[in-house]
Formats: structure tokens, sequence, C-alpha cells
């Protein structure tokens, strides 16, 4: 893996004129803004590589191959230079979701399938936002939720799990997206059909999460939201008073 030093960028704007970055690419070259918001602080390492390395992407900062004829008396010779690899790259990473999406299609049963968001309030996605590392847990609650519901009525249902940060806003605002067969194999390996209610799955979805962050107060991080929580029963009240209302499933 190529770590890219937050030096990349400016290095990549003194570039020949005659270089025209791709479109993101050039959403953050424009007047420079990039470098300056590198030099106002504040990114977390992970936005400040992956951006790097999404500018330099095509460029001779990651290396270039040298292709030449193998008659030497032919003048003939090639220059590509490397790609990122990256997630953020609209290129790179556009190849790499088709080939993901690509594999797990060999990997879906062929039926019916339900999709399914679970959301959160808004008053929790401060508390998601400054612990990252929950995140991860909020795809196996919604997953549990699932697999639990299939099981009640016999049966092991086939679940697809995908988290989202960010809304349509490009608001920070967590959710899962879940995609789950409308049916399961039971213990005698026959197909049953079934369905799913939200308005079932959002009891369990509430409790399940509230246990989960009731069980973290000892290892969180406060956001500057949330100052006001001095104690664990300042904690519990805000986790068990979370906007009832508000955790939708549809």
């Amino acid at each position: 893996m190529i770590i890219m030093k937050p030096a990349y960028p400016p290095l990549l704007l003194q570039m020949s004129p005659a270089y025209t970055p791709r479109p993101l690419k050039n959403l953050f070259t424009t007047n420079q803004c990039w470098a300056r918001l590198l030099e106002e602080g504040g990114l977390r390492d992970i936005e400040v590589e992956s951006v790097s390395k999404m500018l330099a992407c095509g460029t001779s900062i990651l290396g270039v191959k040298h292709y030449t004829c193998g008659n030497d008396s032919c003048p003939h010779a090639k220059y590509l230079c490397n790609t990122c690899s990256c997630r953020a790259c609209p290129s790179c990473g556009k190849k790499a979701t088709d080939q993901w999406i690509a594999n797990q299609q060999h990997r879906l049963p062929e039926c019916t399938w339900q999709h399914l968001v679970f959301t959160l309030p808004d008053t929790l996605w401060p508390l998601f936002f400054h612990n990252r590392h929950w995140l991860d847990a909020l795809c196996r609650l919604a997953v549990d939720n699932l697999l639990y519901a299939g099981r009640r009525r016999g049966v092991e249902v086939g679940v697809f799990c995908a988290i989202h940060t960010y809304g349509r806003r490009l608001n920070w605002h967590p959710h899962i997206h879940v995609s789950v067969t409308l049916g399961g194999i039971d213990d005698a390996g026959v197909w049953k059909d079934l369905s799913f209610h939200p308005s079932a799955l959002r009891r369990r979805w509430m409790w399940n999460v509230r246990q989960y962050l009731l069980s973290q107060w000892e290892h969180t991080t406060v956001p500057p939201e949330n100052a006001h929580l001095q104690s664990e029963n300042d904690w519990r009240h805000l986790v068990l008073n979370a906007g009832g209302q508000h955790w939708h499933i549809h």
C-alpha cells in the first residue's frame, strides 16, 4: 500500500499547465482549496490519505511504467502512470466496486428480497461521529434483528448489509441498508416464505442499540454537543430517552 503524505496535493497543483484533472480532482485543486484545507488542519489521517491518493492517481507521483519495443531499433515507447487503488478515487473506486458487486451476485440466492433501512434519532448521531468504532456494531445489531426474526419462525434467512454514514444532503447521518431474503431454510432444508414488518423490527432495533450504548459508557468519547454528560446516570438518561419516534425502519 502506498501511503501518501499531506505534501502531495500541493505538489500536484504545481504540475504542467497542460495537465487536465478529472472532474472530482478539479473540485479539490481549483484555487488550491485542498492545500488550504490541509493547512487549516482538523482532518482525520484516513481522510488526508484517501484524498491524497485520489489526487495523485494517474500521475507520475505514484511512479511510471516505461514500455519499449523488443526491437532495439524501434524508437516507440509508452509511459503509463500508476493508479492509486483507493475507494475514494472516482476511477479506481468504481472499478473495485463493480468487481465486488459482480462477485457478490454469484453468492446471492435467486429469490425475492426485501430492502430495509435502519436509522437512529439525530440526537445519537454525534456519538457515532466521535466513536466511529461503534459503526461496526450497528451492522451487527441490524443483522441480528433479522436473524432473530427468522429463527423465531424456524428458518435461517440470508442478509446483505451495508452501512452509510452520510445522507443525501452530505450531512453526517449513520444508517444501515439491509437486504434480506423473503424466506429461509428450515431444519429440514425446506424453503419457507416469510415477510418482515418494520414496526415489529423497530422495537428490537431500539432495544439492541440502547443496550449496546449503555455498555459503552466507560469507553465513550463524549462529543462537544454532549458536554453535559458527566456521569453514567446522565448517559443512561440520554440513551434511554433518545427520540423514541425517530427510530425508523423503512
